[in-house]
């Protein structure tokens, strides 16, 4: 029984997670947690009723803690947000509950190991990169030759483009795949990907399948950074599509969620649009990282967060009327290396006249920032403005970030230490 008196439904295993929205959705729900991660952070302690260190890549000694946690008694769900435990979240699901719901084990590693994606949308007929799996640096360069310069190198398995590069000669693709490979540690799946640059605008789309229909809940039009590393500057709503062909995208989606088995479940797939038409480039079973979720709840009603803690426990989806038609997200980065400053304290209210956008700095003034295209750079925060109108919320953008005034002082001889507790390098 809660503080206030509610009576507790049963306990959810929540395996990882950085987000205190995450633990709120399943305690407004009427749930218990058991927080379980490798090392569980200290400012998560307090959202988890009971948190537990373990090696989570052990799966066999991961069931034993929970099941000796829980007094043999069967969770009401295991879930999980984080991308490289979505297997382990299906494979205890099944163990644990007698009638498990929303992502198989199957699903699950369809749509995290990225190979076993490409290769069952391939088989499917369903438009991926043309790609190979490589076991070393000469492997990659040799397929490489094959698709044809320029090529994508990435690792098997991950998210929110650690590792992926943009290469341009055999020995840019040796260097890749070698930095892929020396990264690599446990839980993580063998090899590097070689696959074919896809030269045209990406998507983000959102959606939520139930009773095997596929609803669209956003498109986002999304920016990144030239190659060769790519990083999410920025989406926005409307996408630019035509009706047309935003409906062409769902059938797509739907169809490659069809063919890799998610039912029940959310997804986040990033499809490019190349001079041949849509092709699938990543498929992600959970939901966006950043900011993304309040986005899609603002232009949808759904909010993906609640909406996955739902399908995990067998609950009804619940929705509310969207807020917004139009909105910008705007990442903070940066294109050279200093100490950032910027008015803190400001009234961001004041500066946008529809639905409260969302000012997020992960760095604070006088701390250290690398660009973007440095390996530990990327995203150090976002704004997000919603309204009715591309014009306004452009307008809400530019003025938020002319109060803070943002700006990098770079000194000379003086070298950054790397540090880095955010939350979010990239947003997906």
């Amino acid at each position: 029984m809660t503080g206030d008196g509610t009576i507790l439904a049963g306990t959810v295993v929540l395996i990882g997670g950085r987000a205190q929205r995450e633990f709120t959705v399943l305690h407004q729900l009427g749930y218990r947690i058991l927080h379980l991660d490798r090392r569980v952070p200290l400012h998560c302690m307090p959202w988890a009723d009971v948190p537990v260190d373990v090696d989570v890549d052990d799966w066999e000694l991961v069931f034993k803690v929970v099941r000796d946690q829980l007094d043999g008694v069967a969770p009401a769900a295991v879930l999980t947000h984080v991308e490289p435990r979505i297997p382990l979240m299906a494979h205890l699901a099944g163990r644990l509950l007698a009638d498990p719901r929303g992502l198989s084990l199957e699903a699950a590693w369809n749509c995290h190991d990225k190979w076993r994606t490409r290769n069952r949308l391939r088989e499917a007929g369903i438009a991926v990169p043309a790609f190979g799996l490589a076991d070393d640096a000469d492997d990659a360069a040799r397929i490489a030759a094959d698709i044809g310069l320029p090529v994508v190198v990435k690792p098997r398995d991950g998210a929110g483009a650690f590792g992926v590069r943009h290469c341009l000669t055999p020995q840019e693709v040796r260097q890749a795949a070698s930095a892929v490979l020396a990264e690599a540690g446990s839980g993580t799946q063998p090899g590097v990907l070689v696959e074919e640059y896809v030269d045209g605008p990406e998507y983000a789309v959102q959606t939520l399948t139930q009773h095997g229909r596929t609803r669209l809940l956003s498109v986002f039009r999304q920016h990144m950074t030239e190659p060769p590393v790519f990083v999410e500057t920025g989406y926005e709503h409307p996408s630019g599509l035509g009706t047309g062909d935003e409906a062409a995208l769902g059938d797509l989606v739907a169809s490659a969620l069809a063919t890799l088995g998610v039912s029940d479940w959310v997804s986040h797939t990033q499809v490019r649009r190349g001079p041949d038409g849509f092709r699938i480039v990543e498929v992600n079973a959970r939901r966006p990282g950043g900011r993304l979720v309040e986005m899609t709840a603002a232009v949808s009603g759904v909010d993906m967060t609640r909406a996955v803690s739902q399908l995990a426990l067998g609950l009804a989806v619940s929705a509310e009327r969207p807020q917004a038609t139009h909105a910008l997200y705007s990442s903070v980065v940066f294109d050279e290396p200093g100490f950032v400053t910027y008015h803190t304290g400001i009234d961001v209210s004041d500066l946008v006249q529809a639905t409260a956008p969302i000012v997020e700095i992960e760095v604070a003034p006088g701390e250290p920032v690398l660009p973007a295209d440095h390996p530990e750079g990327g995203v150090y925060g976002r704004i997000v403005v919603f309204g009715h109108a591309a014009a306004d919320v452009a307008d809400g953008v530019r003025r938020i970030r002319q109060a803070l005034g943002l700006r990098v002082n770079r000194l000379d001889g003086l070298a950054c230490q790397e540090s880095d507790s955010r939350e979010f390098k990239s947003c997906c």
